[in-house]
């Protein structure tokens, strides 16, 4: 105090200005600090009735805006208000997907015009909730503070409203997953302020070439993924070097990819996959790319061109680049991506052999598809992949043994099919991680192994042609969600296990075609409720059919059958040709009313072919051939447009049509069955006077051939010419229809 005595008097006038000011302004701000408190607790009235009309127009079956009640709408869930003002500037009422019955959609048959009164909003998210297919409201092009609008996945259609153009403060937009666009874009252009559009699965296939127009300075993130674009790639988005997202996958676009791609320096995704794209890459379109990390090109006409030393600026983490031609040599270049976790080169034109240092490189990746080339060469001995996932190595040249020792505890699926692996099936495929295992048309040998360890997990099981040996296997004991198994064209034997439908109910197909199977078929088989494909053709298989067919529902009406990808997935087919099956062909076969293809050739069954044959609608396919079958074949509308006779050969007690034998009547017609009794004695008269003029016949020649050399040598050179044409032509009948059964089979 004594020093500020002592200071002029017009400092000191100053300094108590300064002070007084200083008090002042704490005042004020203790003062708009406690109003904003007291703001923060309470919201607009107007803007409060405004929402609860809002919330109106929805039905909420899950409670999802319960909490939309008192006074204070700023504590509502879905709501935020500003702390200075009380406006509401937030409104996020999305759809959470992870949280079961609590992310239930909200659903209005129109959203209410009542929230556009929320002058002040600057972000809106109505995503993944339903709108009944309703139009986009125009009043959304109101809310000129708007930063932020998502409507993704919210079940609107038709034409997005031109006034979203007004929006100039716009930061991101996303209207992903909606409907179809009959407008034009040319309002987007305007949205200067953009720096994420999403607009994937909108169909813009009758909207303006707008893209090419655009030239958003500030834009980040482009999703333009399947909205059916047309045309070429623009030059002008070698421009866009704030990108850092680019994603145009699934189109109808052509042409070249510009080389201002490659100036995009700030790109870490660049999707162009599923397009018509043709021409050469070269490393000028990766030049400044050193933060790329996701890649995607393939299923175009792409071929990349680089130098044997081409060292890439960058290192992706993933690389699809299927159906793309990026051979005949392995590309040198994958050697420097040595952080890969998805990687596909299938079908991609590549003819050599595998290099060992692939497997270091992708040691920590969790996908890797390399299907469909010229690879060759064989597999390391042992094989460390700690993360891999999924695994195809299928459609290559591939040889020798397995590896031995296969350390990949993460790995769930392995196809190795259509290649040349031979040796033995190691014991590693028991383990309980496999979802699907393809051994499929290799040169594998031996018994199938004795697995300690049961599979639980196992959905898909493919040996086919193979030389594998040995019983049924035995770890399929518990392999419960089985809904595959294909050990065809191999050298199984023994008996088919009747736990086959205890241990594993979910089957849809199973084949076991071509073995050496031997026994009854289990008539628990027929409790496989799922099943809708089943072939035992070419085994030992003896006894009866199974009865009860209509146990096989998958067979009787459309049911069980899943999305398992696999090819027979589509059929409905009975097939237990080429066995040694005997009686009759169960009454109840008209049951598998979806039945397609039924082959029950080449057995030795006996009986009539039941009625219900005819009931099977659905049937396209028929092969009862060489069997003990007699009777009248049944006639019926699906099978007269079945009219091949070769279906039914070899069955000599069959007749009627396709077949020309007809079948004889009975007459119960009483005055002709008078006339038969009246006329029986000339009849037999008739036969006994035919029988003797033959045997005075026969021995006339007889015995001239007895006392005649020259006609008896004659008479014999004549039999065995004739003999041997006729014995010819049988054989080459019999081969012609035996082949041309085959191959329908195939």
């Amino acid at each position: 105090m004594a020093a500020y005595c002592q200071l002029p008097l017009q400092i000191q006038g100053a300094t108590a200005v300064v002070v007084v000011l200083f008090v002042t302004l704490i005042v004020s701000s203790s003062s708009v600090h406690a109003r904003m408190t007291i703001s923060s607790g309470r919201c607009v009235a107007r803007e409060r009735e405004a929402l609860i009309s809002f919330k109106q127009s929805f039905l909420d079956p899950t409670g999802r805006l319960s909490s939309w009640r008192g006074e204070d709408c700023c504590s509502w869930k879905g709501v935020r208000c500003s702390n200075r003002t009380g406006h509401v500037i937030k409104l996020d009422l999305h759809k959470d997907r992870n949280h079961g019955s609590k992310g239930i959609r909200l659903r209005g048959e129109k959203m209410s015009s009542s929230i556009a009164a929320l002058h002040h909003l600057r972000y809106l998210d109505l995503s993944f909730n339903n709108f009944n297919y309703t139009k986009i409201p125009s009043f959304l092009g109101t809310f000129n503070n708007l930063r932020h609008l998502k409507l993704s996945h919210a079940k609107f259609l038709g034409s997005v409203p031109s006034q979203l153009g007004n929006l100039s403060r716009l930061q991101s937009l996303d209207l992903s997953y909606g409907g179809k666009v009959s407008s034009d874009l040319s309002w987007l252009p305007r949205l200067s302020s953009l720096r994420s559009l999403d607009m994937r699965e909108l169909n813009l296939i009758s909207a303006r070439d707008w893209v090419h127009k655009c030239s958003w300075s500030k834009l980040c993130k482009l999703n333009l993924h399947r909205t059916n674009l047309t045309g070429q790639l623009p030059i002008w988005i070698g421009n866009l070097t704030n990108l850092s997202y680019l994603d145009l996958a699934q189109n109808m676009l052509s042409g070249h990819v510009p080389n201002g791609i490659g100036a995009l320096s700030n790109l870490t995704h660049l999707s162009l996959g599923l397009n018509n794209f043709s021409g050469v890459l070269s490393k000028k379109h990766f030049a400044r790319l050193m933060k790329l990390k996701f890649l995607d090109l393939m299923q175009n006409s792409l071929k990349l061109d680089f130098d044997e030393d081409w060292i890439p600026p960058f290192r992706l983490t993933e690389g699809h680049f299927g159906s793309c031609d990026m051979g005949p040599p392995f590309p040198a270049w994958l050697r420097y991506q040595t952080g890969i976790h998805k990687l596909n080169i299938s079908n991609t034109r590549i003819s050599d052999v595998l290099p060992h240092w692939f497997w270091v490189v992708s040691s920590n990746a969790s996908i890797l598809n390399l299907s469909k080339n010229q690879l060759s060469g064989a597999l390391p001995v042992t094989l460390e992949l700690p993360l891999i996932r999924e695994m195809d190595l299928s459609g290559n040249s591939l040889l020798g043994q397995l590896p031995v020792n296969l350390k990949a505890p993460c790995l769930t699926k392995l196809r190795l099919y259509n290649n040349h692996f031979t040796g033995t099936i190691p014991a590693y495929i028991c383990h309980n991680r496999f979802v699907e295992i393809n051994f499929s048309n290799n040169q594998l040998d031996g018994d199938f192994p004795r697995c300690q360890d049961s599979n639980s997990s196992l959905s898909m099981l493919s040996l086919r042609n193979n030389n594998v040996s040995g019983e049924f296997p035995h770890f399929l004991h518990n392999a419960a969600r089985l809904t595959f198994l294909d050990l065809s064209y191999n050298k199984f034997n023994g008996s088919v296990p009747p736990w086959i439908a205890e241990k594993m109910p979910g089957l849809h197909v199973l084949i076991l075609r071509s073995n050496m199977f031997c026994g009854h078929l289990p008539e628990q088989l027929t409790t496989l409720v799922r099943v809708h494909f089943l072939d035992v053709a070419y085994n030992n298989i003896s006894g009866r059919i199974p009865s009860s067919l209509a146990g096989l529902r998958a067979m009787t009406h459309l049911f069980g059958r899943g999305d398992d990808n696999y090819s027979s997935d589509t059929i409905s087919i009975l097939n237990l040709s080429n066995n040694q099956i005997s009686g009759p062909i169960p009454d109840d076969i008209g049951a598998l009313s979806e039945l397609e293809s039924l082959d029950l050739s080449y057995n030795y069954l006996t009986g009539e072919i039941p009625s219900s044959l005819s009931d099977l609608t659905f049937l396209n396919c028929l092969n009862l051939s060489y069997n003990d079958l007699s009777g009248k074949i049944p006639s019926g509308q699906q099978l007269q447009t079945l009219n091949n006779q070769y279906m039914y050969i070899g069955n000599p007690g069959l007749c009627g049509p396709p077949l020309l034998n007809n079948c004889l009547t009975n007459k119960t017609d009483l005055d002709v069955d008078q006339e038969h009794d009246g006329t029986i004695y000339d009849k037999v008269f008739f036969y006994l006077s035919i029988s003797g003029g033959y045997l005075v016949g026969l021995w006339t020649v007889l015995c001239a051939l007895l006392f005649k050399k020259t006609w008896r040598i004659a008479y014999f050179w004549h039999f065995d010419q004739l003999y041997d044409k006729i014995y010819v032509q049988a054989a080459l009948s019999k081969a012609a229809i035996i082949r041309k059964f085959r191959n329908e089979e195939l």
